[in-house]
């Protein structure tokens, strides 16, 4: 028997998060404890690099310490932050966080860099730990105070592209039209179904369609996708660009697109009363929710009518009446009936709205709002993750023998994160499954539902949220804990997510024998599922940065009277507090409060040495906005206990 070789003490490798004081964690893979790293031992890595990192000996509990020896690779070359003045020299403030030694610009010999500009910057020079990085600026953006630069600021800060390469453009030109007439012989032309699409009413391109009839067991349910693949073959210039995406981007204030807009808002999109391409999931479904039988083939549909959401829920609660009446109100009853097959199973449904900006003049909302999630929305949900369920059964049935696959999973939370939240919750005096137990979804469930109408929900919620692990695509088939399926892909929204065309042409390469997908192999899905992953990362950070920067820029509009709250986090120097209406963030500092705290990391408290008084996750509060820092990504708030 071979002893397992233990890992080297200077070999560790993971993500740089430098903290707002200067210090920074590494995190590490696989569940392993984050490494502490003083602001003196950087070295000369900067948060989002991947480091390598040196355990030092320690006695101490907590995380472990380290010392990073060495840049493994960096975050990024280039930078998007304000100019700012330091003597005669001209720096990048950057946010999350700025270097401690600086970012350095290049002078331009005839124009020279006024501050509170927004610049894109390359580097020249990663200097060292005492020295600063030298970058070279590329692009000016704007002033930094004008909310029109906002958007922008964001796409060059991550990348984005909002334009295609003249190659894609040109591609996209070869389409038309007569291209969908010509392809309609080849496909089951379902065009004589009745057929509809529901989407927001700000929607311009249409992924899915829906068409639904009574059975004598059931329903027979059609979910209809726009078939990209058509128009996107892999390695084409088309594919290249689009896997390089990976994802379209959604802003208020615009979209960056996965695919041209002349496919996604035309020639894929299933518009009403055109003739359009799908793949089309059919399926038999028992009166009990069970999928009896299906089929996925290519299909040529007419889309009948484009609701709204809102035109959906109208005809659910009575308000209006028309010829699709009774197909909208069979959907919602299948949907109510798949929605209790899924909860029973435990799946989890938190529900977590999400803020819906109001644009004013110049880039400032006039209003924010949470977001609302009507019945009409899960019927829609409902129809996708059953389609969803279906394909993956397809693809695994089909995929026995080449082992390709393209699934979307969700792994069980690690366990000392569930151990901490039981432990949370049974202080509460809210009962925990046994000790030792493998927590389930459904576990997750029983306890969500038992403190619906506890005062300590909102905690509770927010804790489950962060306990759990983060969904993410794969190769292999792993089940979606979160839903509590045993398979699961993204099949139903090919013009905005590039897994979701890699599961298309799995099913035509895999179910229909297309032959023209020989070569589609491991080695495809796998670069579709990687890059797909760090895009959905990145895009994900973007929309939050970019949500924040609007909520402070509607906070900064603001006077300083009393807004109702909750404390959506609890560290040692303060409280994290989002506004009800708003949803925006600020922290309520301790040097603002009356009294001497203790913070306790497994309450999520901070608790007065004099008074007693305890602050919790979760708990309501009132708060006055005292500054607001743009650049900085901040907004200070103090509690208000007059009000």
């Amino acid at each position: 028997m071979t002893k397992r070789k233990k890992k080297s003490r200077d070999m560790l490798e993971g993500i740089l998060q430098v903290t707002q004081k200067g210090f920074g964690f590494v995190l590490m893979p696989d569940d392993e404890p984050d490494i502490f790293v003083g602001r003196r031992q950087l070295r000369d890595a900067i948060h989002g690099d991947k480091v390598r990192v040196k355990l030092k000996n320690q006695k101490r509990t907590g995380n472990p310490r380290g010392v990073i020896t060495g840049i493994v690779e960096r975050n990024t070359r280039r930078f998007t932050g304000t100019t700012y003045a330091r003597g005669r020299d001209m720096f990048l403030s950057i946010s999350p966080v700025t270097p401690e030694r600086g970012i350095k610009l290049k002078r331009h010999p005839k124009k020279r860099l006024k501050e509170n500009v927004i610049i894109t910057a390359e580097v020249l020079d990663w200097g060292t730990s005492v020295t600063p990085i030298f970058a070279k600026p590329v692009q000016i953006i704007g002033d930094s105070a004008n909310p029109v630069n906002d958007f922008n600021l964001i796409l060059s800060k991550y990348g984005f592209r909002d334009t295609f390469p003249k190659k894609v453009m040109a591609a996209v030109q070869t389409f038309s039209e007569g291209s969908i007439s010509r392809e309609i012989p080849n496909r089951r032309d379902i065009r004589d179904w009745t057929t509809f699409t529901i989407d927001p009413e700000s929607a311009r391109d249409f992924d899915d369609a829906v068409s639904i009839q009574k059975t004598k067991t059931g329903f027979s349910l059609g979910v209809h996708i726009a078939d990209v693949s058509f128009f996107v073959t892999p390695g084409s210039a088309l594919d290249r660009e689009a896997l390089n995406r990976a994802t379209s981007v959604y802003f208020t204030e615009g979209v960056v697109h996965m695919l041209p807009e002349e496919l996604s808002a035309d020639l894929c999109s299933l518009r009403p009363e055109i003739d359009r391409l799908a793949m089309t999931a059919l399926m038999d479904i028992d009166s009990a929710g069970k999928v009896e039988s299906y089929d996925v083939f290519p299909s040529v549909i007419r889309s009948d009518k484009r609701f709204t959401y809102e035109d959906v829920q109208d005809i659910l609660d009575g308000k209006t009446k028309g010829r699709f009446d009774q197909k909208v109100q069979l959907l919602n009853k299948l949907a109510g009936i798949l929605f209790k097959n899924r909860s029973d199973k435990g799946s989890i449904d938190f529900d977590i709205p999400e803020p819906v900006f109001s644009m004013g003049k110049g880039g400032i909302p006039h209003e924010i709002r949470p977001s609302e999630r009507k019945q009409s929305h899960r019927i829609v949900e409902e129809c996708m993750l059953i389609a969803n369920q279906t394909v993956a059964e397809l693809i695994t049935e089909k995929s026995k023998k080449s082992k390709l696959g393209v699934y979307r999973i969700h792994d069980k939370p690690n366990k000392d994160d569930v151990s901490k939240f039981l432990d949370l919750i049974s202080r509460l005096g809210i009962s925990v499954p046994a000790k030792g137990k493998d927590i389930s979804s459904a576990d997750f469930r029983a306890i969500l539902l038992e403190v619906e109408d506890s005062p300590y929900k909102s905690l509770i919620v927010t804790v489950a949220l962060r306990t759990m692990s983060k969904a993410m695509y794969s190769m292999k088939n792993r089940g979606h804990f979160g839903l509590a399926f045993d398979r699961y892909t993204h099949f139903t929204s090919p013009i905005r997510r590039y897994p979701d065309l890699a599961a298309h042409r799995l099913i035509r390469k895999l179910h229909l024998n297309d032959t023209s997908y020989s070569q589609y192999d491991r080695k495809a899905v796998q670069a579709a599922v990687d890059q797909s992953n760090d895009a959905e990362i990145l895009a994900l950070q973007a929309e939050r940065e970019y949500i924040k920067l609007k909520q402070l820029r509607w906070l900064d509009q603001q006077d300083r009277s009393s807004f109702d709250g909750v404390i959506s986090g609890v560290v040692q120097f303060g409280l994290f507090v989002e506004l009800k209406e708003s949803m925006a963030e600020g922290l309520v500092h301790v040097d603002t409060m009356d009294d001497s705290f203790v913070y306790d990391e497994d309450s999520y408290s901070l608790k007065g040495k004099k008074s007693g008084t305890e602050y919790r996750l979760g708990d309501p509060v009132k708060v006055k906005v005292v500054e607001v820092l743009i650049d900085k990504q901040r907004a200070n708030f103090v509690l208000d206990d007059d009000a």
